[in-house]
This record gives structure tokens, sequence and C-alpha cells, in this order.
């Protein structure tokens, strides 16, 4: 049975917390309610772009996924589900804060491609308006089986740097 925290986040693994998101304090304030409005090129398809619109840029492996609950929405007997809260382990950190666990979310409305537990991403994340770790685009994770080019770029960048 999930078990839901204060925030919203329903773990689907009993037992198992959501590591605390990451903070950051370039991000700027924002009306917007819930920081979830994509950012200009956050989609984009060059490495670069990416790179450079993202606060943070990581090769993770996803350690646990969490419900992202609506709760507005949310009725007795239904949960409204905005997105996932995934833990992470990172591998190796090319931009960002290097912490060894990591938490960030994907709404629905960015992507409805669901993460999967154990496996390895590319990630390209940036803060919301909270603070927390957020992909704004399916192209923000990048799973290891497409990342290689990508993976290889940045090691590349990084030996010239």
């Amino acid at each position: 049975m999930a078990a839901e925290t204060p925030s919203g986040v329903v773990d689907d693994a009993a037992g198992v917390s959501p590591v605390a998101g990451h903070a950051s304090s370039s991000g700027s304030e924002s009306s917007k309610p819930d920081g979830d409005v994509p950012q200009p090129g956050a989609g984009g398809s060059s490495l670069s772009v990416r790179y450079e619109d993202a606060a943070f840029v990581a090769e993770v492996m996803i350690a646990g996924i969490h419900r992202d609950v609506d709760q507005a929405l949310s009725e007795p007997g239904m949960v409204a589900i905005k997105g996932y809260v995934y833990s992470a382990v990172s591998e190796q950190v090319w931009k960002g804060e290097a912490n060894r666990l990591v938490a960030f979310r994907r709404g629905l409305d960015a992507c409805e491609v669901k993460l999967e537990k154990g496996a390895r991403y590319l990630i390209f994340a940036s803060p919301d308006i909270y603070g927390r770790l957020q992909l704004y685009s399916c192209e923000a994770a990048v799973p290891e089986s497409e990342a290689a080019p990508l993976l290889a770029r940045l090691k590349e960048s990084e030996l010239q740097g």
C-alpha cells in the first residue's frame, strides 16, 4: 500500500521515503503556481542547448519512484497523479552540486513516460520555483542505451576544459 507524505508525494514502495530535493540559490522567483511550466529550450535536442539550459547534468541510477499527487484534484477513492518524484544515485555529475543522492520530479504534463527503477539515465534538470530539481521534457532524461554519444561528448569536453 502506498504511503502519502504531507507534501503530496506518495511512495510507491512502502517503507521508502523520498530523498530531499536539490535546492538552488540561482533560481529566480516566479508567480507560476507550481513551477511546472517548461523553460525555454528545455526540449532542445542539441547537447549544448540542453547543457546550458540545465542547472544539474548527471548520469544517475533510479533508486526509487514516488507518485506526486495533486491534492486539489484527488477525491475519496481516487488519487490524481500529476507526475513522479524520482530518488536517484548520481554516478557522475557534470554540472551542479555533486550530491551522491538526488531527487527530481517530472510532471505528466512534461512527459508521460515513466522512468524505470534500477535503470541509468543522463538527466538535464533545473530547479522549479521551490528549488526542487525538475525535468521539463521527455528529452531531459536520456536512457543509458541512447546516451553513449552524449556521454562521450561530455567526457571529451571535461578533458579539454
